[in-house]
């Protein structure tokens, strides 16, 4: 399934966003069936006026194939840091179990 951007309104403040294809594709890998209803700036607002704190990112280059990415993690030891692509493949090697199941 080839997935296209979208424009939606925003529940807070009526302008649209674009809902991008990548978070779509996110959206059915995790299993969401819920479209989002926020920007990100009254997602962020709201997050503010609960009380939640962002998570931490990191801007990374990955230590397998050299792309810059963002973890949600600070690394911290010197250990290496992994695309999603690569840690997926390292992860992989690593676990026989993890192997099979995505096959």
């Amino acid at each position: 399934m080839e997935f296209v951007d979208q424009s939606l309104p925003c529940r807070d403040c009526g302008q649209p966003f674009i809902w991008t294809a990548g978070e779509q594709a996110f959206f059915k890998d995790k299993g969401l069936v819920n479209l989002p209803v926020r920007c990100s700036a009254c997602r962020a607002q709201r997050k503010a006026r609960l009380g939640i704190q962002d998570r931490a990112q990191a801007e990374v280059v990955c230590a397998d194939c050299g792309v810059a990415t963002t973890v949600p993690f600070v690394p911290r030891n010197g250990n290496p840091v992994y695309c999603s692509k690569c840690f997926s493949r390292q992860r992989d090697a690593t676990d026989p179990v993890a192997a099979i199941a995505t096959q």
